[in-house]
């Protein structure tokens, strides 16, 4: 194995390096325009099934480069609002069936 070329199974964790507050700003105002899309949603915001997962692993892995408080909390929310939303979704989909 090269010197250059690193190991697949290396298991020590090298600390990643902290990202600018530009990009902590822009991924604030990402997450926090979500949080305000759900919020103010009455159905859920995304008809793709597949685009719903995309967001919600979007702002999963974007809540990691704040800070850690902040970003817990804003995932909480983020959270019980698709929480809330799924529900709608769910009911409707009963009231559908019956």
């Amino acid at each position: 194995m090269s010197v250059a070329q690193s190991d697949l199974f290396e298991t020590s964790i090298r600390p990643a390096e902290a990202p600018s507050e530009e990009v902590v700003a822009l991924v604030r105002a990402r997450l926090q325009a979500t949080l305000a899309l759900v919020k103010s949603a009455e159905a859920m915001p995304w008809s793709d099934p597949l685009a719903v997962i995309r967001e919600d692993n979007a702002f999963r892995f974007a809540k990691g480069v704040l800070p850690p408080d902040e970003g817990a909390r804003l995932w909480a929310e983020f959270d019980a609002e698709m929480d809330r939303l799924y529900a709608i979704a769910n009911a409707g989909a009963q009231q559908g069936h019956s």
